[in-house]
C-alpha cells in the first residue's frame, strides 16, 4: 500500500510542466526524507491555496480577494489595461515597479491543438471594462510565438472600433518599453507593433520616436 501511495505521488509530480518520471522520483524521495520540514508544510500550503485562491471576475487574476487587490486598489491607473497571457506575466510587470495600470489575464493563447478559442478570450468582459472605466490605452503584452502574435491581432481587430491607443510589444521587452515610455509622452502613440525579428529594438525605437 505504501508503495502504491509513493508511485501515486511520483505520477502526480511527473504531470507538472517540465518534470519527467525520473525527476519526479527524485523530488518524491526528497520530500519524504524532509517530511516535517518540507513535505507536510507543502501539502498544507497546496490544500489552503486550492481552497482560497480564486479567479478575479473583473480581470482574471488569481487572488484570495474578490475583486483582486489590483482591481480594488485606488492607487492603480484605471484607464490603462495591460493584456497578458497568465499570472507569470503579471508578476513580471509587478517586479518592474513601473507599471501602475490594470491587467486583463486571458488565460491562454489561441491554439487549435490546445482547444483555446476566441470565446475563451472573454473579450466581451474586456469591452465592458473599456466602457465602464473610460479606458484610453490597451497594452498587448503577449509572447513572440505564432500563437501570441495571432492572439494579439485578433484582439486588435475586436477592439478596432474602440477609441483607445493600442500598443503591441513582446513580453520579454518590458524594460525597453518602460525606458522608451519614460522619454516619450505615451499620448502621442496610436498603434505600435513590435516585430518578432531577431533584432526588434531598432524597430521599436523607430516606431515610437
Amino acid at each position: 500500500m505504501a508503495q502504491d501511495e509513493l508511485q501515486k505521488l511520483i505520477n502526480l509530480i511527473s504531470r507538472l510542466p517540465g518534470i519527467g518520471q525520473r525527476s519526479a522520483q527524485r523530488i518524491a524521495l526528497y520530500l519524504i526524507k524532509n517530511k516535517q520540514e518540507l513535505m507536510l508544510p507543502l501539502g498544507s500550503s497546496i490544500k489552503e491555496t486550492a481552497e482560497m485562491v480564486r479567479k478575479c471576475e473583473i480581470c482574471g487574476m488569481l487572488d484570495v480577494n474578490l475583486p483582486c487587490k489590483i482591481c480594488s486598489s485606488d492607487n492603480r491607473i484605471k484607464n490603462t489595461i495591460c493584456i497578458v497571457e497568465d499570472m507569470a506575466d503579471v508578476w513580471t510587470f509587478e517586479r518592474s515597479g513601473f507599471y501602475k495600470g490594470q491587467y486583463q489575464v486571458i488565460g491562454g493563447l489561441l491554439s487549435a491543438s490546445k482547444n483555446f478559442t476566441e470565446q475563451d478570450l472573454n473579450l466581451n468582459k474586456l469591452k465592458e471594462r473599456i466602457i465602464n472605466n473610460q479606458v484610453q490605452e490597451i497594452i498587448l503584452a503577449l509572447s513572440a510565438t505564432i500563437e501570441g502574435q495571432t492572439t494579439a491581432l485578433v484582439i486588435k481587430d475586436k477592439l478596432e472600433n474602440q477609441n483607445i491607443n493600442l500598443l503591441f510589444f513582446i513580453i520579454g521587452l518590458i524594460g525597453i518599453y518602460f525606458l522608451l515610455k519614460h522619454f516619450k509622452p505615451f499620448e502621442e502613440l496610436s498603434v505600435v507593433s513590435v516585430s518578432v525579428a531577431d533584432h526588434p529594438l531598432p524597430w521599436i525605437a523607430s516606431a515610437i520616436f
